[in-house]
């Protein structure tokens, strides 16, 4: 039996990381795609069922190499997860104080990027003789609350029109279409540690307060409700899936 081909965009980010450990311990085949050179360092290199390649993913041309190159070595894909994200300095100080440097760029990376991945690498999804495709972007709670951040929030919120706008048509090639809603999302380490200015005390306990289940998102849980979705929940197209341990409550 043929393992399943799963190909991450932005695969070297702290998320992507543990989703990429998820699919390798699942026994498939991970392409991480990252603008970032590959990191030696970590356990799953070693592993022969990771490939990693280094891309910028807000460059056509790049993008375009990589599909031929993928296409002459694998052939398909069965999953692409599209993981991209960055919130930029200027996006903190509001709709005032923003940067247009970092307007740009963040609209780029953060949306446009995953039109051009749709775009460019499609194709290799419909090669793929599996009844089980996808894909999934990862969106944020930021789409849907008044959380600040507008260029990054707005973005995340054009992920659902990208997602909704095409359910029909992938359809048509059996290829479901969705998007993961994260909260919050943490390490323990960030908990223990309080290494991020989220978890000082006093806003700890305010961000905390916040959430219904009075615990944070872990990126594990993303990493689990990534391949529920992938590979469990077939029936589901057109969704975007809120893990936030209810901190939209």
């Amino acid at each position: 039996m043929n393992k399943d081909i799963i190909l991450i965009f932005g695969g070297d980010g702290k998320i992507a990381q543990v989703i990429v450990k998820k699919y390798l311990d699942l026994n498939c085949i991970v392409i991480a795609v990252d603008k970032k050179e590959r990191n030696i360092d970590k356990d799953f290199n070693k592993n022969e069922d990771y490939h990693y390649y280094s891309v910028d993913i807000t460059n056509v041309d790049e993008l375009k190499e990589l599909y031929n190159e993928l296409y002459y070595k694998f052939g398909y894909v069965d999953h692409i997860i599209s993981a991209a994200a960055k919130v930029f300095s200027s996006d903190n100080n509001g709709i005032y104080d923003l940067n247009f440097e970092d307007i740009d760029f963040s609209v780029k990376l953060n949306l446009i990027s995953h039109i051009y991945i749709l775009n460019i690498f499609l194709p290799l999804l419909k090669n793929s003789n599996s009844q089980n495709k996808s894909i999934t972007f990862i969106s944020s709670i930021n789409a849907l609350a008044a959380l600040g951040l507008p260029v990054y929030s707005a973005c995340k919120s054009g992920i659902f029109g990208l997602v909704n706008s095409n359910v029909k048509v992938l359809g048509k090639d059996n290829i479901r279409i969705n998007s993961i809603v994260p909260g919050t999302v943490v390490t323990h380490e960030d908990i223990h540690k309080k290494t991020d200015i989220r978890f000082i005390e006093e806003n700890f306990r305010s961000l905390q307060n916040m959430i219904a289940l009075k615990n944070f998102t872990f990126y594990e849980d993303i990493a689990d409700s990534l391949y529920s979705i992938t590979h469990i929940t077939k029936a589901i197209t057109g969704q975007h899936i809120i893990v936030d341990a209810g901190q939209l409550s």
